[in-house]
Parts: C-alpha cells; structure tokens; sequence
C-alpha cells in the first residue's frame, strides 16, 4: 500500500497514528513493553527500600532516603533505555505496517541486531544535548529564585505588586525553560528512526534528525505534548483509582504495588502512541524533502523486473 506514503498534515499523522495503533495492538504493545516492564521489574525488586526507614533509627534515614533516590534515578534511566530500544523495534514495525505488510514482535526485535549499541548510544546523545539545555534552565531558575527571594525581602518597600511581578517573573522563566529544553529534544527526536532505518552511525544519526526535522519541529514538539498530557490524564485516572483502593488497604507494600501497576498500564497503552508518531514523521518528512514515496516505487519496480524477465523466460 505504497499510496499511504504521501505528506500528510498534522491531523492526519494524528489519525493514521491511532489507526495503526487500533489495528495493530497487540503488535505494538508488546514491542513498547520493554520499558514499563523493565522499569516495574525493578520497581517490584527496590520496593523494601520505600518503607526502610520505618521501625529504624534516626540516623538510617538520611540513607534510606539516598538509597531510594538512586533506586528512582536508576528506575528511570532503564526505563528510558527501553523505550529507546522499543522506540528502534516500533520504527521497523511501523515500516511494515504502514506499506500494508505483516510483521512480529519478535521480528521487529530481530531488525535491530547489531544496532542495540548504537540505539543506546544515540539516546545517550540525544539525552546529553538535552541534558546541556536542561544545566541553562538551572542557571535561569537560580536566578529566578535568587530574584524571587530579593523581590520578597524587599517586598514591604515595593508592595503586593513586587511581590507579583516576582511571582509571575519566576513562572515565565519556568516555562520560556521549559519549552526552550523541549525544543533541543525535538531537533533530535527522529534521530533513533534515523539510526535504525538508514543504518547511520551515533553522530551521523544526531545531524540527520537535524536535518530532517527542520521545519516540523513545532509538529514534533506538538504530538510529543499531546501523548504526554494523554499519558498524564490517564495517569491521574489510574493512580487516582489505585490511591483510592490504598486506602483501604493497611499494608504499605500492597499500596506501593498497586500504584506500581498502575503506572505499569499508563506506560504500557500510552507508550507506543509517540513512538508511532514519530516513526511516521520521519517517513513522513523523507516524503516531502526526499520524495521517498518514488524512491521506495522505483525500488519495488527494480525488484520486480527480474522476477518478471524469468517469468517470461521459463515459459516454454
């Protein structure tokens, strides 16, 4: 089904993603599992560290608190590891799916062999880049709260309307932050499918998304927005439900692996929607800038006049 292969606008690549993620569920579910199912993994392993510091001394807690800490920074760092890795394997399903071909799990997983380390390794680009734009929020937001801090020490001399402007001064710098870290991110956001489709090396991977993403990162930066208050609404739903039942339930453990799977199912029914999303847009500007559509006809043609030449050259 190659006449799927044509630009699309956004609203469009919004559907096509929830019609490929209806019809294939199963398919992509089970590819985006890695992550949730790595991250509860460990979750379920690390769970005695959240209720240490109960029945123990005063001078064990600061330790239980540093061991918990480093227990949720390396939580989320595998979890991220895998959605990259899931990310690579959704971008070949996608391939497959969206040309009205059939593909596997374990087939999606298969594609990748060789490139795991570079998969990981572009991540790890992409999340230092970002890491550099996210140490600059640090800097603003210091000074931000350095101002805040000053505006209420001198507060009595200027007035409520100081303490406002500090207030609102502090609340623009988070955001103008926010977004402007989001951005970095989103210039880099096709470089896995970049990686694993064109079989490009780390750096040759960041310059491509670069490159491509040029002129759509406000689309990018759009749907990455979209699944992520989709992920949180649910989230909400979910984690509400599962605090509710906490309550009735005395025992800490059983609350803690109630809100563990509950995030287990918002990462497990929201995670493939961006990957989709992304695999599509980068098809999708190869498209217009590339004119990939009659790259990809011009190759099935070249493919298929061999086969029909012996065709014609078996018949007697």
């Amino acid at each position: 089904m190659t006449e799927l292969l044509r630009p699309m606008s956004t609203g469009e690549l919004m559907d096509r993603t929830f019609v490929l993620y209806r019809k294939n569920f199963r398919l992509f579910v089970g590819i985006a599992s890695l992550g949730p199912v790595s991250y509860l993994l460990f979750q379920l392993l690390t769970i005695g560290s959240a209720s240490l510091g109960q029945g123990t001394s005063r001078g064990m807690r600061p330790l239980s608190m540093a061991s918990a800490g480093l227990g949720v920074v390396a939580a989320f760092l595998l979890l991220l590891v895998g959605w990259a890795i899931s990310q690579a394997a959704t971008v070949k399903a996608v391939a497959s799916v969206h040309l009205g071909q059939s593909t596997t799990i374990l087939e999606a997983y298969r594609s990748l062999r060789g490139r795991i380390l570079r998969v990981i390794g572009v991540f790890v680009c992409m999340s230092l880049l970002a890491g550099l734009a996210a140490m600059g929020a640090v800097v603003l937001l210091t000074i931000a709260i350095m101002i805040v801090k000053y505006m209420s020490l001198i507060g009595p001399i200027l007035g409520r309307a100081g303490q406002i402007f500090a207030i609102v001064f502090g609340f623009i710098t988070v955001i103008v932050v926010s977004i402007a870290a989001m951005m970095v991110w989103v210039r880099y956001a096709l470089a896995i499918a970049c990686c694993v489709v064109e079989d490009l090396k780390v750096r040759k991977s960041i310059r491509r998304s670069a490159a491509l993403s040029k002129g759509s990162r406000f689309r990018v930066f759009l749907i990455l927005v979209v699944f992520t208050l989709l992920a949180i609404v649910l989230g909400a739903v979910l984690g509400g439900l599962a605090g509710g039942l906490g309550v009735l339930i005395p025992n800490l453990t059983v609350r803690l692996v109630l809100l563990y799977l509950a995030g287990f199912i918002v990462g497990l029914l929201t995670g493939p929607l961006a990957s989709i999303a992304l695999a599509l847009v980068y098809y999708d500007e190869r498209v217009r800038k590339e004119a990939f559509d009659l790259q990809l006809m011009m190759s099935n043609l070249a493919q298929e006049a061999p086969l029909s030449q012996a065709a014609v050259t078996a018949q007697p």
